[in-house]
């Protein structure tokens, strides 16, 4: 997938012809053909755009994302498509029977083996130069192991109690990995633990992480929207009109491998650059520019699952699918997406 990233304020989107022209303070910077993008994504304040690349993007199937200084998903243009009537009906009778619990059990599955994984793939990546690190970064991926096996012994048929046993041990397993993750980054910037936007952290690998989440939650959204599914019809996550449940309970499948990922290399090649791009307790645009950019570069590496060698972004919108016909009982069982080590 291409983008086009638009990070600046005082820029101006035009069109000339099948092409997107774009322009700061009058002066054209970039002109590229329509059919060579498959993404706009607004990332700052004060940028305009005509009408005329709007119908160009509806034309040529361009996903508009629009996010905020936060990288919060604000919305999105996209063309129009048909409303799959059927699908949604089963997605949400879904939310009251078996298929519901299986889906929440599985995304929740999905993260805590890919949070063991990647702890497994840092160790291995230090198993000469940090010996004793790597060994504890085994330790605390074992310890995660044993907590992921409580999910085998939840047995909840009511998909709200579900949720409140699969929260406690996913909390259990979060504290060990963060732990990993900042003995991992140690050396490079302090990590005072996970925080979430709402607690507003001041840090910036969790600035940079709620961030790079945000990107991610748009192109879950995306490929959520293309399947047919309703994005705030969740399972894992309750039904919220604030916050796209479906979305939030895909996105669990992909945080480890794709931001979590991305976010530790770059403090670990550019620790004392990221300390200087906060504003606040936001990016800066050179902030934004570094995040966006190795979040997409993620999304673009191929990566196999299920024997296909393909994008992560491609594999996104596969699992979208996979929701759909496991909905459908199209097919009897569903595979959450985990990363090797």
């Amino acid at each position: 997938m291409r983008r086009l990233i638009v990070n600046d304020y005082g820029v101006f989107l035009g069109r000339k012809g099948d092409r997107i022209i774009v322009k700061k303070h009058g002066e054209k910077t970039v002109e590229i053909s329509a059919g060579n993008i498959s993404q706009i994504l607004l990332a700052s304040k004060g940028i305009a755009l005509s009408s005329a690349v709007l119908r160009l993007a509806l034309k040529y199937n361009i996903d508009l994302a629009i996010v905020s200084g936060y990288g919060k998903p604000l919305g999105r243009v996209i063309s129009w498509r048909g409303s799959a009537v059927q699908l949604k009906k089963n997605q949400y009778d879904a939310q009251s029977d078996w298929r519901g619990c299986f889906l929440a059990k599985q995304f929740a599955r999905a993260k805590i083996l890919n949070q063991i994984n990647l702890l497994k793939s840092l160790a291995k990546n230090r198993k000469l130069t940090k010996p004793d690190l790597a060994k504890e970064l085994f330790v605390l991926s074992e310890q995660i192991l044993s907590i992921c096996k409580k999910l085998d012994k939840i047995a909840r048929t009511d998909l709200d109690k579900l949720r409140i046993d699969i929260r406690s041990v996913e909390a259990e397993a979060a504290n060990v990995y963060w732990q990993g993750i900042a003995l991992v980054l140690k050396d490079f910037i302090y990590f005072p633990g996970r925080k979430k936007k709402f607690d507003i952290p001041k840090d910036p690998v969790n600035v940079c992480l709620n961030y790079g989440y945000g990107i991610l939650a748009s192109e879950i959204w995306l490929s959520i929207e293309y399947a047919s599914l309703d994005p705030f019809a969740g399972f894992l996550h309750a039904d919220s009109p604030r916050r796209p449940a479906l979305v939030m309970d895909l996105i669990e499948e992909f945080r480890q491998p794709v931001v979590d990922r991305s976010i530790v290399n770059i403090f670990i090649n550019n620790s004392k650059r990221m300390q200087s791009f906060l504003d606040g307790d936001k990016l800066s645009k050179d902030g934004r520019k570094v995040v966006i950019e190795s979040i997409c570069n993620r999304l673009n590496d191929q990566i196999t699952f299920q024997n296909r060698r393909l994008p992560i972004h491609t594999h996104i919108l596969l699992q979208a699918r996979r929701i759909s016909d496991f909905i459908l009982k199209r097919v009897s069982t569903y595979d959450p997406f985990v990363v090797k080590w």
